[in-house]
């Protein structure tokens, strides 16, 4: 029951009481589950205690009345009446029965106004989910395709046959499009889910197996190298071993790294320096990704990876979901690893998995 309908309750019995001065008076409600548990919830006077301690339909007492509320075919409670040295009239009973009738009338309409709420709440949180799954949707598809635009813009610099271009033309003018239909479709700000509630990631359960880094790593940074170049960016790789291997999921790993570049990519500067490294060390591989951009200040180190924080320094400049932190967080914590963020100056996220063979 809600506290509104015990505040009703109360008031009904404050009525009561007054007019037809009764000495005391309470309302019963049974406890779901409980065939005969009746718990007080409302009383006249408040200062009294509950009338009686063990409330019955029989034997009634002559002062005492004892009415049933009934739904149906369901006891619901008992409303409970003393007035000492009085009899009751039957007009002062059929007024009683009208009140019991009004309580079992606001007990179900109560009943049905949580109902909806409650629907109503799940309905609000399961279009909250929706759009953080879409949300999650968005983000996940820019990477891929911003590597497949930045491609476009190199191969059409690079061909000499008019037909040639146009073609290229063409697959750059579609994935243009793509990209405005992604943005009509960018969701409005989230709503925070329940606890225990978790977002997919559009991947599949993890399968955490011997990785290769530098083969996860290669597509990833051709692609990031073309896209300096287009940005006017400095970007270093070091050689990574070919041997190399960490206990990871290569899909989740390839997200992760994609992330980070991208991030990098979109914070530095034109004229800035981005570089890629990976090494063992101990029984755990590193893979950081670090540029010469603002950095991220100290006080936001830590939100920086909620889902949809964006810095001060760069949410009005720079386009973005603030997803794609909270995205390497996850994936990297669900392959039992952690992220370093080492900042300012610039910006060096470092990700620690652990040297494949190792628990």
């Amino acid at each position: 029951m809600s506290p509104e309908f015990v505040t009703l309750c109360q008031a009904q019995l404050e009525l009561l009481g007054r007019a037809f001065r009764l000495s005391r008076c309470t309302l019963y409600l049974r406890q779901p589950g409980e065939e005969w548990s009746f718990t007080p919830v409302a009383t006249y006077p408040q200062t009294q205690a509950a009338l009686p301690d063990s409330p019955q339909l029989t034997p009634d007492r002559p002062e005492q009345l004892v009415l049933p509320l009934i739904q149906g075919e369901i006891l619901l409670g008992l409303l409970v009446l003393l007035r000492p040295g009085m009899t009751w009239d039957p007009w002062e009973q059929e007024q009683f029965q009208r009140a019991v009738q009004m309580l079992v009338l606001a007990w179900r309409l109560d009943q049905q106004r949580q109902m909806w709420q409650h629907r109503s709440q799940r309905l609000a949180q399961t279009q909250a989910h929706t759009q953080e799954l879409l949300a999650t949707v968005l983000h996940q598809l820019r990477s891929p395709l911003s590597a497949l635009k930045t491609f476009a813009k190199l191969l059409r610099k690079r061909l000499t046959g008019e037909r040639d271009r146009e073609v290229v033309a063409g697959i750059l003018a579609q994935t243009e499009r793509i990209e405005e239909l992604l943005l009509r479709l960018e969701p409005p700000a989230s709503t925070p889910l329940l606890p225990g509630q978790d977002t997919p990631l559009l991947l599949p359960g993890l399968t955490l197996e011997p990785v290769a880094v530098a083969a996860v790593l290669a597509p990833l940074l051709t692609a990031a190298t073309c896209a300096a170049q287009e940005r006017g960016l400095t970007f270093v790789t070091e050689p990574i071993p070919a041997d190399l291997t960490v206990r990871a999921d290569a899909q989740a790993l390839r997200e992760v790294v994609s992330n980070l570049l991208d991030n990098s990519l979109k914070y530095t500067p034109a004229g800035g320096r981005i570089e890629v490294g990976a090494q063992a060390r101990g029984d755990e591989v590193v893979i950081w990704v670090a540029d010469n951009g603002p950095g991220i200040p100290p006080e936001e180190q830590e939100r920086v990876f909620e889902r949809h924080y964006r810095g001060k320094q760069t949410a009005t400049t720079t386009p973005g979901d603030g997803l794609g932190l909270a995205v390497v967080k996850e994936l990297v914590t669900q392959m039992g690893g952690r992220v370093v963020l080492i900042s300012p100056p610039g910006t060096r996220m470092e990700i620690w998995l652990p040297i494949a063979g190792q628990s």
